[in-house]
């Protein structure tokens, strides 16, 4: 027979046994609170009971401060302790670490809990965040058909931006089926390419309503998805962990609507900027075409000589004249053509629009090409003229040997129009004086 244990061996021996098993080590136990104490050290002494048995239980103080809710004799919780001897009086004991009323309190915690799992795993970094398109042309809604969710979305998605088309994926928003049909729909979006972006959400609720959206499998297809996704679920106080990992977290179904668009009026604005501008560079390159007629009209080579240059002056001055009502014209309807098609921005798409847009620019470009043709072909004529005209002026005839004579200011064609004054005998390069002495026989000798 073995010798006997003293009862401090017995229950170190327990004490142990209890501590070696890891089971025990991190255990939940639901119950009721009764005897409940909060020392002046901050520890928490209390009975956990149900209808059958009780423990004693005990909270230190280091944990007793993560304590959310107001615990009370009758108060149902959740506990995650270890279990263990108090040595002095032989009885087991629960050592609490978290502690959380029932229902409400529990569901809390397993969102906390989740939390910090799915935040340690990097999904909530904004480096992996999706950039929302500029200009969609298809948006998603993943809601219940019933909600007053889908109705805030689309009213101000038809107000805001009409020219995007809306696809939308009917879901249970809470309930046991809700979280699988909220997996199924994110994933059916991608696959088949549905939409540019998606929003997802519901209206308002309580935590155990707004449960679907704290679900892994419901994070995990949001994490995954190849399309930019926006939650909207509850109002702006509700928080779950799919708007931690969503690309972007709307406080409401609607100002998801409105992140998710841009507003119509100011892009009709930007267009009448685009056209404004184009008018006004338009109408100064035609201006400053003009000058340059101008300029060229009276540079001092075309006013040598001056009968002729007057002639060729009023031709293209009558050119300039015809330029001049022609870019009147083509800008008043460029113009008219800019009014039109601002009338019917709003009756095509946003990608139409940009599109015609740069049709006419296009169209604009190349008139402006064939009118600098023009204004060049015009240019290239006006100096084959000074050409022609300076091969026959007066000075290179006289560079070719020639002379001519001029007595009184008067040119002299003949040698009867002489008198017997002095005349001018003008050469290239100066002018001698000469005077007329008729001989015998007739004929005049000049001296």
């Amino acid at each position: 027979m073995t010798n006997p244990l003293q009862v401090s061996e017995l229950v170190h021996y327990v004490k142990r046994e209890l501590e070696n098993d890891s089971l025990l080590q991190q255990v939940q136990v639901v119950g009721e609170v009764s005897n409940f104490k909060r020392h002046s050290s901050g520890h928490l002494y209390f009975t956990l009971k149900d209808e059958q048995s009780r423990m004693k239980a005990v909270m230190f103080s280091r944990d007793a401060g993560r304590v959310k809710t107001d615990i009370r004799d009758g108060a149902r919780v959740v506990i995650t302790a270890r279990l263990s001897v108090y040595v002095a009086s032989g009885e087991m004991q629960l050592y609490v670490e978290r502690m959380v009323e029932d229902g409400v309190g529990a569901l809390y915690e397993a969102y906390v809990q989740l939390k910090e799992a799915v935040e340690e795993k990097g999904w909530f970094d904004a480096e992996r965040k999706q950039a929302l398109p500029t200009f969609p042309r298809k948006i998603g809604i993943v809601t219940s058909p019933k909600g007053a969710a889908l109705h805030d979305i689309a009213t101000t998605l038809r107000r805001r931006y009409p020219q995007a088309a809306i696809v939308f994926a009917p879901v249970l928003v809470q309930g046991k089926e809700a979280a699988p049909q909220i997996v199924r729909a994110i994933e059916a979006m991608n696959e088949h390419q549905a939409c540019d972006v998606m929003i997802i959400g519901r209206g308002g609720g309580s935590i155990e309503e707004l449960w679907a959206f704290n679900e892994m499998p419901v994070v995990t297809a949001i994490y995954q998805s190849r399309i930019p996704i926006v939650s909207a679920v509850g109002h702006e106080t509700d928080f779950t962990i799919a708007d931690f990992v969503a690309d972007v977290r709307a406080a409401t179904p609607t100002a998801a609507a409105e992140l998710v668009t841009p507003e119509a009026a100011e892009l009709e604005k930007r267009v009448h900027e685009l056209n404004r501008r184009l008018t006004r560079n338009y109408a100064q390159y035609i201006r400053e075409q003009k000058e340059q007629v101008h300029r060229l009209a009276t540079s001092y080579g075309l006013k040598s000589p001056r009968v002729l240059l007057g002639l060729k002056q009023e031709r293209l001055d009558r050119a300039e004249m015809q330029l001049s009502r022609v870019s009147k014209q083509n800008l008043q309807t460029k113009r008219q053509a800019v009014t039109e098609g601002t009338k019917r921005l709003l009756r095509i798409t946003m990608h139409e629009r940009l599109a015609e847009q740069t049709r006419q620019v296009l169209r604009t470009r190349k008139q402006l090409e064939r009118i600098h043709s023009v204004v060049h072909s015009k240019q290239e004529r006006l100096h084959q003229m000074i050409a022609r005209l300076d091969s026959v002026s007066p000075t290179q005839v006289l560079l070719r040997g020639y002379t001519y004579v001029e007595q009184d200011g008067q040119l002299v064609r003949s040698v009867a129009e002489l008198s017997d004054q002095t005349f001018r005998i003008q050469f290239h390069d100066g002018s001698i004086l000469a005077k007329r002495e008729d001989e015998e026989d007739g004929n005049g000798t000049i001296l």
